[in-house]
């Protein structure tokens, strides 16, 4: 661990190079500027030193979220820094009153103090010099879209770089899952209670068809959309579920029921998921 943090250190003190690692950058090391690379999370510190330019991009299937990395106001760092959706130099600048927010997910800490660009670029312009510490969070993030259809409302109800969309048309377990995958998403697969409750005290009351299915042999539950087993991992299953009769071979999830095994022929509403 401590050579991989030194070769971080190192790559940044050269001034043009690249990182390629998730680190927190020490402070009176930080580069004046030059190419980033983030592949999950970087925190880097806003320099002391005035007109430093970074060059940010990651995978170019997924956007960039910025934020403060102690969860603070993001405008604290408006007179010291712009932001800009793109590396061109006439790209727009990212500030919060101009970003465009979901229907739901917004009362969750921290989403309003985050700005999002449209693409996998964006340059960071640090034009004065800080009168105190910040620390400027940098994230790779799925593209949240607004709907996927009339019926349809989309968030960031777990954090700042995954996105869910609940479907409201009634459909086949199956063709819920050809649904999600039609606009880049996966059908539900639950891995926490975290995960589990936000959906519910987002869209609460409501059944809604997940991935999960013992289709192709019977008692083995998987995420269909994963590829992972259910067991071991987190299960909530209801009361005397999931039972024994024929053709109940896919998850359906209720607020107050718990998890049932269920038809999956049966019209249900369902819930995309990409992180």
């Amino acid at each position: 661990m401590t050579l991989f943090l030194s070769f971080c250190v190192l790559t940044l003190s050269s001034l043009l190079s690249s990182i390629h690692c998730n680190v927190l950058v020490p402070r009176g090391l930080e580069a004046c500027g030059g190419s980033l690379y983030v592949e999950d999370a970087v925190v880097i510190d806003v320099p002391t030193q005035e007109n430093c330019i970074w060059k940010v991009q990651t995978d170019k299937d997924h956007i960039l979220v910025f934020s403060l990395a102690d969860g603070g106001n993001f405008e604290r760092i408006y007179d010291f820094t712009t932001i800009h959706d793109g590396l061109d130099g006439d790209a727009p600048a990212l500030l919060l009153e101009n970003q465009i927010h979901h229907e739901v997910g917004l009362t969750r800490a921290g989403i309003l103090n985050s700005v999002y660009t449209t693409s996998s670029e964006a340059a960071v312009r640090f034009k004065n010099a800080p009168t105190s510490t910040f620390k400027l969070r940098i994230q790779k993030a799925v593209n949240c879209p607004f709907n996927v259809g009339s019926e349809s409302q989309c968030g960031r109800i777990v954090d700042d770089t995954s996105c869910y969309c609940a479907t409201f048309t009634k459909r086949s377990q199956a063709s819920q899952s050809s649904f999600c995958i039609a606009n880049q998403m996966k059908l539900l697969a639950i891995e926490s209670l975290v995960e589990e409750l936000a959906v519910h005290s987002t869209w609460p009351t409501t059944y809604f068809w997940t991935s999960g299915t013992d289709i192709a042999t019977e008692g083995i539950w998987v995420w269909e959309s994963t590829g992972v087993n259910l067991y071991p991992g987190y299960a909530n299953w209801g009361n005397s579920e999931p039972d024994t009769l024929d053709g109940e071979d896919c998850i359906l999830i209720h607020s107050t029921v718990g998890w049932q095994d269920y038809g999956c022929g049966s019209g249900q509403d369902g819930v995309c998921e990409a992180r």
